[in-house]
């Protein structure tokens, strides 16, 4: 009976006060997803700087929530990642 190790986390507050928690893997793609995003869509790149250090944020000043901006473009992000899953 082996004990498994919790998956690493990170969790994203949005504009509204929802919560999205994303594996470390996920929050990696949506982070290079919020990058392809950046051309076309005000807040992806702010909203990729949070998610990319938001545990360390977090950690040091508290919860750092999302824009709407920022919410839109992750929500679009995920979104694009979801579409493309086989």
């Amino acid at each position: 009976m082996g004990t498994e190790m919790p998956q690493p986390t990170t969790t994203v507050r949005l504009q509204g006060g929802e919560q999205i928690v994303l594996s470390r893997e996920r929050a990696e793609r949506v982070f290079d997803e919020l990058w392809l995003l950046a051309w076309q869509m005000k807040g992806a790149v702010s909203a990729a700087a949070k998610l990319k250090r938001v545990d360390a944020w977090t950690f040091l000043h508290g919860e750092d929530v999302m824009n709407a901006e920022e919410t839109s473009a992750l929500r679009e992000a995920l979104r694009r990642l979801d579409a493309a899953r086989p």
